[in-house]
C-alpha cells in the first residue's frame, strides 16, 4: 500500500516537474493573449514585477533604472516567448546593460493571437516562429494589441524625462516599423529592429517599405542568417533606406550563437552584450 501510494506521489511530482520545465525551456504557441502573461505573473515574486494595463489585459513588465545619476532616457524592450527570439531573461540582461549607461529600461513581454490555416490538422500545428506558411499569426489582432501596449507603455514612461528608444525582435519588430511608418503609434526617438520579418510572404516583403516609410531613426540589426524571413529583405531594406534617402538609418549584421530561451536573466549572453554594444554605438552616434 505504502509503494503504490509513493509511486502516486512520485508520477504527480514528475508531471508538475515536467509542465514547470516545458514552460521555461520550451517556446509555448499562446492562443489567447492572457496565458503567457498570467505565466509570468506566476513565475516571479510579486517584487519583481509591474503591471500596465493594455485595453482590459493586464501585463506583467520588468522595470530597472538608470545606475547614473542623469537619465539618458527611457527604452522599451519587447520580448517574447521565441527560442531564437529576445526572450524575457535575454531582454532583462540587456535593460541591465542599457541601465549602466544611463537608461531608465522597461522589459514587456508580448503575446501573440495564433491563426492556423484551415486545412491544417491541430496535432500538426507548428511552432508559429518556424519558417512555414502553414501556419501564421493574425497579424491585424496582433497589431491591435501591440498598438494598446506600447501606448499603455508610454503613458507609464510619462514621468521620464529624456529619449525613447524602442527596441524589439523579429515579429515585434515588423509591426512596430508598420505601424510607426503609418503614424499609428507615437514616433519613438529611435527603433532598433533585430531581423525584422513577419512569417507570410506579401507581409514580409513589405518589411523594407515601412522602414523607408518611418520618420524617426533605425538601427537594422541582423543576427547571422537565424530566420530565413528576415534574409530575404536584408538587401532590400538596405537598398530601398538609400533611394528613398531615409536619414539616420544603419544596418550592421552580428555574428553570434542564439541563447536558449529562458525566463531568467542570462549574464553569460555573447548575443546581448553585441547588442548592447551596437545599441549604445547608435544612441552615440544621434548625439545621446
Amino acid at each position: 500500500m505504502l509503494y503504490w501510494y509513493a509511486m502516486l506521489r512520485l508520477s504527480r511530482f514528475l508531471v508538475l516537474g515536467c509542465s514547470l520545465l516545458s514552460f521555461l525551456l520550451c517556446s509555448v504557441p499562446y492562443a489567447q493573449g492572457q496565458s503567457l502573461y498570467e505565466d509570468i505573473t506566476h513565475a516571479f515574486l510579486p517584487d519583481d514585477i509591474t503591471y500596465v494595463m493594455a485595453g482590459e489585459i493586464r501585463v506583467p513588465i520588468f522595470e530597472s533604472p538608470s545606475a547614473l545619476p542623469i537619465s539618458r532616457g527611457a527604452a522599451i524592450i519587447l520580448a517574447d516567448a521565441s527560442p531564437t527570439g529576445l526572450s524575457i531573461g535575454d531582454a532583462r540582461h540587456l535593460a541591465s546593460l542599457l541601465n549602466e549607461k544611463g537608461w531608465h529600461a522597461v522589459v514587456s513581454p508580448v503575446s501573440f493571437t495564433l491563426e492556423e490555416e484551415p486545412d491544417l490538422p491541430v496535432d500538426e500545428a507548428i511552432h508559429p516562429k518556424s519558417d512555414s506558411r502553414l501556419q501564421r499569426q493574425s497579424y491585424v489582432s496582433s497589431s491591435q494589441h501591440l498598438t494598446i501596449l506600447i501606448n499603455a507603455l508610454n503613458t507609464h514612461l510619462e514621468s521620464h524625462q529624456g529619449f525613447r528608444m524602442n527596441i524589439a525582435y523579429g515579429m515585434q519588430a515588423a509591426q512596430l516599423l508598420d505601424l510607426g511608418s503609418k503614424g499609428i503609434i507615437p514616433s519613438p526617438d529611435t527603433l532598433v529592429a533585430i531581423t525584422p520579418f513577419w512569417p507570410n510572404a506579401d507581409i514580409n516583403r513589405g518589411v523594407p517599405e515601412f522602414i523607408a516609410g518611418t520618420e524617426f531613426p533605425v538601427l537594422d540589426l541582423s543576427i547571422n542568417d537565424t530566420n530565413t524571413w528576415a534574409s530575404q529583405t536584408e538587401t532590400k531594406r538596405k537598398q530601398l533606406a538609400i533611394t528613398s534617402l531615409k536619414l539616420h538609418y544603419r544596418q550592421q549584421s552580428l555574428s553570434t550563437h542564439n541563447s536558449t530561451f529562458g525566463l531568467m536573466d542570462n549574464e553569460n549572453s555573447a548575443k546581448i552584450q553585441l547588442i548592447a554594444g551596437s545599441v549604445l554605438g547608435w544612441a552615440q552616434h544621434l548625439g545621446w
